[in-house]
């Protein structure tokens, strides 16, 4: 499937701006956490998100004053992301060599993008590759999304690489020679009213939470 104009259009992309980057703020102070250092602290750091869309998470990681790429196998949603921004966008395919010199970012992210991936462990160790420091990862959890996703009538047929979080744990550590790993799942509660975000709260839940968080560093 080819995530263009349509795709977006769909899942009305555009009108999760504020619970989107309110999300990637939840998993930012995650990765604070778990890696104990900050990674609110930009200045003077390159980050890279990859599966950028229409470049909701460079503006999150612009505020932190990181000089922020975006990449993404969409040309739309590129188009998109480069109409209201200065930073440098780029059409390419994760799961392909990228085209940045090994530990460029200090900070690399990527965000419910595995899932939609054929080859996930081979972008992840492209990823990694650019990757100086810290890498985060989401993606949903295969032991309940599909499930809840059929009670809300919200599934993504595109979600075609969905694991649990021990079988992505098993895998990094075999593929990637890094010094931590951690991978653990959460779900995330908000209520919205329009476009208006009026609570979100992220909780972590053993084994069955919605989402999978996967911090990794070098």
């Amino acid at each position: 499937m080819q995530f263009e104009r349509e795709y977006f259009k769909d899942f009305k992309y555009s009108q999760r701006e504020r619970l989107i980057k309110r999300y990637i703020l939840e998993v930012l102070k995650w990765g604070s956490e778990v890696s104990k250092s900050t990674l609110f602290e930009g200045e003077g750091k390159t980050a890279l998100d990859v599966g950028c869309a229409y470049g909701y998470a460079v503006d999150v990681l612009n505020s932190f004053s990181y000089e922020v790429s975006g990449a993404d196998i969409s040309r739309y949603s590129v188009r998109q992301a480069k109409k209201d921004r200065a930073n440098d966008f780029l059409v390419c395919d994760v799961q392909e060599p990228l085209p940045f010199q090994n530990k460029a970012f200090d900070l690399v992210t990527c965000f419910e993008v595995l899932e939609h991936l054929t080859h996930p462990i081979q972008a992840i160790k492209n990823m990694f590759d650019s990757c100086k420091q810290t890498m985060i990862c989401t993606t949903p959890n295969k032991a309940v999304e599909r499930p809840i996703k059929k009670i809300v009538r919200d599934v993504d047929e595109t979600h075609v690489s969905l694991k649990v979080p021990w079988e992505w744990e098993e895998k990094i550590q075999r593929n990637l020679k890094c010094s931590f790993v951690k991978v653990e799942p959460f779900f995330d509660a908000n209520l919205r009213v329009a476009d208006k975000l009026l609570f979100f709260r992220s909780f972590k839940v053993p084994y069955v939470g919605l989402d999978i968080r996967i911090l990794i560093k070098r």
